[in-house]
């Protein structure tokens, strides 16, 4: 039967190691990528374990050993801080300290007895990576299930190759068996590192070019200004709300608002103060809109939100409320002589297959210039605009905590 030696595949292993260790500090220089630095940390702490397994017989067995195993238990510390910090985990420091410790107790103890060795040492390292499996599992509904699968089933396949050694030391004839002898079970534990070592990679760089793609798709649907979400963004929500209220049968109200004189403001004032006018803005109305909100800035002085399970009449209470924080805002320290209003126009229906958002949003525009033809500074509903009533009274007893409807 073919048999690998060890040496042979320590070799292989830590030229490949290397050129992949390489790529990746290249790759991943930036330092948005979260954990990549400790990553990369880890591989190359494995890789510095390696000469030490070859310089068996050139120093002292007892120092290679237990120096080679406490850096291979480093390094899959390594790996989990990488993925905790990659994944937001705080763990407390004694969970990484312990493995070491262990690390260095059983291969100190143990280090002129080589099955009990040899059991601990790679039952621990089986234990150290079907923990860094589990906590990626453990995140998978915030990712592609296939990324996730690929890159647990690597450090899986690692913890396989490490109870195979311990299997073939706990059932071997010899009481002190040579840990790197040829056998058929140290072979296929070999064998085992290049799909490990492959599946592990490839699922650490693609689970980074996912959130690395999500956050540009993130940006593109952000107002570079304000922080809020931008038109491409409000539309992509607004459908999403629209979706869930035809599905449920709920209403959904829509508010839009528009800066009354926004436009003398820039004219006299430049537009470097408008746009500070417009991040003040965003803030306030930030604080006013309820956690289940859509707050957008979908152009100039034009801002939308998405009221999801909002009746009419809650609609107009949030409205009013929208109105009163901008003309009550102390819009003098921002060097305005006259205090800023918003007129605001409000639209709602009751969910069906059949909503429009475009039509939904047309009816919130014309209340608007209905609004801004009356007087400005006031709220409007479309409700009103073929009712003998100018707007939708506002009753005080309302309450805005939370989306609500009647």
């Amino acid at each position: 039967m073919f048999q690998l030696d060890f040496n042979t595949a320590i070799i292989i292993y830590f030229c490949s190691n290397s050129c992949v260790a390489i790529m990746l500090a290249l790759a991943f220089s930036d330092a948005q990528a979260k954990g990549a630095r400790l990553w990369i940390a880890a591989m190359t702490i494995h890789l510095a374990s390696a000469p030490l397994y070859l310089a068996r017989g050139l120093i002292p067995d007892s120092l290679s050993i237990l120096l080679a195993n406490v850096l291979f238990s480093l390094a899959w510390t390594g790996y989990l801080a990488s993925l905790d910090v990659f994944f937001g985990i705080r763990r407390k420091r004694s969970v990484y300290a312990l493995p070491l410790v262990l690390a260095v107790l059983i291969f100190g103890y143990y280090i002129d007895a080589a099955r009990p060795r040899i059991i601990l040492g790679n039952s621990l390292f089986a234990l150290q990576t079907l923990t860094l499996a589990a906590v990626i599992m453990s995140q998978r509904a915030r990712f592609r299930r296939r990324i996730m699968v690929i890159f647990a089933l690597g450090y899986v396949l690692a913890a396989v190759a490490c109870l195979l050694r311990a299997a073939a030391a706990f059932f071997a004839s010899d009481p002190n068996p040579a840990p790197f002898a040829p056998s058929p079970a140290q072979t296929a534990a070999l064998l085992l590192c290049g799909p490990s070592f492959v599946a592990c990679t490839l699922g650490f760089v693609l689970l980074h070019r996912e959130r690395m793609d999500a956050a540009i798709r993130q940006l593109a649907e952000i107002d570079h200004l304000t922080g809020l979400t931008n038109r491409r963004g409000f539309e992509k929500g607004f459908a999403t709300a629209l979706a869930e209220a035809a599905s449920n049968n709920s209403w959904t109200s829509l508010a839009l608002l528009d800066l009354d004189r926004f436009k003398a403001i820039n004219d006299s004032l430049g537009h470097a103060a408008g746009d500070v006018v417009l991040v003040e803005l965003g803030r306030i109305l930030t604080r006013v809109t309820r956690q289940d909100d859509l707050l957008a800035r979908i152009g100039g002085d034009e801002f939308c939100v998405v009221m999801p399970r909002t009746t009419p009449e809650h609609a107009a209470v949030l409205g009013e409320r929208l109105r009163s924080a901008v003309a009550g805002h102390d819009w003098q320290a921002f060097g305005l002589k006259k205090p800023l209003t918003a007129t605001i126009g409000l639209s709602s229906h009751l969910g069906s297959r059949q909503d429009s958002a475009s039509d939904f949003l047309r009816l919130a525009d014309m209340a608007l210039l209905a609004a801004k033809d009356e007087a400005g500074d006031t709220v409007l509903h479309a409700n009103a605009l073929h009712s003998p009533q100018p707007r939708i009274r506002v009753s005080s007893d309302l309450s805005l905590s939370q989306p609500d409807e009647s």
